[in-house]
C-alpha cells in the first residue's frame, strides 16, 4: 500500500470475499465515515506526545506476523483480524506472511506441535485456498491444530478446517461459510444525477457493470459464476478436511454462524475448550516426549 493510502487501501482489496457480511459493511461505514483511519495516517494529538507501540509510523506498513514458542514446544501463529493476501494498513493478517511463519515453524527445531490461534471473521478469497492447502501439508510434517476464539468464519474457518483438530472457547462464532461480491446498481442515482456514462471496450465482458451503468442479467450470471467457481474450492476443502459427507457439507453452506458447542454438533469443531486448556493438551505429549528423550541418555 502506498504511504498516502486512502479507503481507496482498503477497497482496492474489493472483489470476492469469504468473510463475514455484517462485519465488511461495518468496515465500509467506518472508513467512510472517517472513523477508521489507516495507520499511516494516525497522528499523536499533541507535539510530542510519542505514538502507542501498535500504531504504526507515518507511511509504515504493520510488522509482518511472528510466531512463538512456549517453553513444552508448542508453536503459537496468530491470525487474528480479517485477512488479505498483502498486509493492509487497516489492520487483520498477510496470507503470503502466514505461510512464511508455517514454513518456517516445520523447520523450527523448537517446533513440536502448531496452533493456529484463530480470531477473525474471514476475508479476502485471494491467498485463502494456498494457505489453507499448506496447512494440510505442513500438518504431513509436524501436527498442526486450529484454536478458534471469539471468531472463526468464512475465510479464517476454511484455513482452520485444514488443521488436524479444531477446538474453540464456547462464546466462538463459528462457521459463515459461503462466498460473495456485491454488485451496485448507480445508473439511476447518475440519470438522476443527469450523468450518462458510455463504456468503450473491446468485448461484451470488458468494462461490464461500470459505475452508472445498469446492472444486467448477464452481470450478475456472470458474477454468479466466478463466485460458485470459488466457492467450489471452499466447500471441497471444509468437507475433506473435516470429513464430512457432501450432503453434510452442503447443509451448512447457508452463511449461518454458531455458537462453539452448536459448531461441535455439526462437525465443524472437535472441542469447546479454553485457550490454555487447548495449549497443554499439545503441550503434554512434548513435555512427555522430553521427559523420555532426557531418561534415554
Amino acid at each position: 500500500m502506498l504511504p498516502d493510502a486512502t479507503p481507496a487501501c482498503f477497497q482496492a482489496h474489493l472483489g470476492v470475499w469469504a468473510i463475514l457480511p455484517s462485519y465488511l459493511q461495518e468496515s465500509l461505514a467506518a472508513i467512510r465515515s472517517g472513523l477508521w483511519r489507516p495507520r499511516a495516517e494516525v497522528t499523536p494529538a499533541l507535539p510530542g506526545v510519542p505514538l502507542p507501540a501498535d500504531v504504526a509510523v507515518e507511511g509504515a506498513m504493520p510488522p509482518p506476523l511472528s510466531y512463538f514458542v512456549t517453553r513444552e514446544g508448542v508453536g503459537i501463529l496468530p491470525l487474528h483480524g480479517p485477512s488479505m493476501k498483502a498486509r493492509s494498513k487497516y489492520g487483520g493478517y498477510s496470507t503470503v506472511d502466514a505461510r512464511r511463519q508455517l514454513r518456517a515453524m516445520a523447520a523450527d527445531e523448537r517446533v513440536g506441535a502448531i496452533l493456529l490461534h484463530v480470531d477473525s471473521p474471514g476475508g479476502h478469497v485471494a491467498g485463502t485456498k494456498e494457505l489453507a492447502d499448506d496447512v494440510a501439508s505442513i500438518d504431513q510434517q509436524k501436527p498442526a491444530h486450529a484454536y478458534i476464539e471469539d471468531a472463526g468464519a468464512s475465510a479464517a474457518y476454511w484455513v482452520a478446517s485444514q488443521a488436524r483438530t479444531v477446538a474453540a472457547n464456547a462464546m466462538a462464532m463459528v462457521g459463515s461459510l459461503g462466498t460473495f461480491t456485491v454488485l451496485y446498481d448507480l445508473s439511476r442515482a447518475a440519470e438522476m444525477e443527469g450523468v450518462q456514462v458510455h463504456v468503450v471496450s473491446t468485448g461484451e465482458r470488458k468494462g461490464a457493470a461500470a459505475p452508472g451503468t445498469p446492472v444486467t442479467e448477464g452481470d450478475l450470471a456472470e458474477a454468479r459464476r466466478l463466485v460458485d467457481g470459488f466457492d467450489a474450492f471452499f466447500r471441497a476443502a471444509v468437507r475433506d478436511g473435516r470429513e464430512l459427507g457432501a450432503r453434510e457439507a452442503s447443509a451448512l453452506w447457508t452463511g449461518a454462524v454458531w455458537l462453539a458447542g452448536e459448531a461441535k454438533g455439526l462437525g465443524l469443531v472437535d472441542r469447546v475448550e479454553p485457550l490454555d486448556a487447548a495449549v497443554e493438551r499439545l503441550a503434554a505429549p512434548l513435555r512427555a516426549r522430553a521427559a523420555r528423550a532426557r531418561l534415554g541418555r
